[in-house]
């Protein structure tokens, strides 16, 4: 079955559950999808990519990729060409590893060199978030957070919490990082970069010169009109992945000989909402109070799934033989 086909007879039938079951039982069309994705006509391919994004958008995976087709998939996003081919694999990618079931399989068929490729993407800013969301979702499985957890790549992942204009990409950075702090296996390779994780907290505000002295290099002297992160699921994201740290003593006694209390103390004094001020506060108790005195949530404790935190919406296909490329990845 040559694509001309899969729009018109297929591209408008995958925005509802009914037609994804029925579609996904079909092997002809799904074969005929996967062949269209890596077709050398844009049109062809971006249409069968959005065909892929509605087949594996519904919360019940109605349809999920073979192991084989992954690593396939992966090397057509590498391949892309044109912004809305590759964020629409971008937004397959997503949905296929969203929850910690499918995190779990995804990170299997993924390797270092991979994530180093999303992150180069992610970094160029030439997505909408959705790859980002993906690193995000890597971090629900064991596997992936081992991945992400390389010393160069967790680097490079953390110099994208102030990535400027995309909160997307912010928001779903921290989300990883917060996976990554329920495991206290990482907690020592994350406060390598306390600085870098704590500065979206950091205003200008004045510090007296003896406080200054003791804090991280990177930390002092900030100019007075330093802006916090604007986003406050970003926000409470970081404090979160600081309260979980926090559940190793070597990170509790790094937060006080780095002196964190009086820039979180800023901060708790800034913030305006009373959620994200419970969660600051939570991290200035565990530095401020004795050890012995010091409830912290279970150490083995993972990350629950995250499924509604990175779902996609279905893409609108047209119900013609051609694709209008302005919406795709809308």
């Amino acid at each position: 079955m040559r694509s001309s086909g899969i729009n018109a007879e297929y591209g408008g039938l995958t925005g509802d559950a009914a037609s994804i079951k029925t579609l996904a039982t079909d092997s002809a069309v799904i074969s005929a999808v996967w062949d269209c994705l890596a077709d050398k006509d844009k049109k062809l391919s971006v249409t069968a990519a959005q065909i892929l994004v509605n087949l594996t958008s519904h919360s019940d995976r109605l349809y999920t990729p073979s192991d084989d087709a992954i690593p396939s998939l992966i090397l057509v996003f590498h391949n892309a060409e044109g912004a809305y081919l590759y964020n629409s694999i971008a937004m397959v990618l997503n949905n296929i590893s969203r929850s910690t079931e499918q995190a779990e399989r995804f990170s299997k068929l993924v390797f270092l060199a991979d994530c180093q490729l999303f992150i180069k993407h992610v970094s160029r800013g030439a997505e909408q978030g959705y790859l980002a969301a993906v690193l995000g979702n890597l971090a629900l499985s064991e596997v992936g957070r081992t991945i992400l957890s390389d010393s160069a790549l967790l680097s490079e992942l953390v110099s994208l919490l102030v990535m400027p204009g995309n909160l997307i990409v912010r928001r779903n950075i921290a989300r990883l990082l917060r996976n990554l702090s329920f495991d206290v296996k990482f907690h020592l390779k994350l406060v390598e970069h306390l600085p870098q994780i704590v500065y979206p907290l950091c205003g200008g505000e004045e510090i007296d010169e003896e406080d200054m002295d003791k804090l991280p290099l990177d930390l002092q002297y900030l100019p007075e009109d330093k802006e916090r992160e604007h986003d406050l699921q970003t926000r409470i994201l970081i404090s979160d992945t600081l309260f979980q740290m926090g559940g190793t003593y070597s990170v509790r006694e790094a937060y006080r000989a780095g002196n964190y209390y009086p820039l979180l103390k800023n901060y708790d004094q800034w913030e305006e909402n009373l959620d994200a001020r419970e969660h600051i506060q939570n991290v200035i108790y565990i530095i401020i109070q004795d050890d012995g005195e010091v409830d912290l949530r279970k150490e083995d404790e993972l990350p629950a799934g995250c499924e509604d935190e990175t779902k996609v919406e279905v893409v609108k296909l047209p119900a013609t033989d051609e694709t209008d490329l302005t919406s795709a990845g809308s």
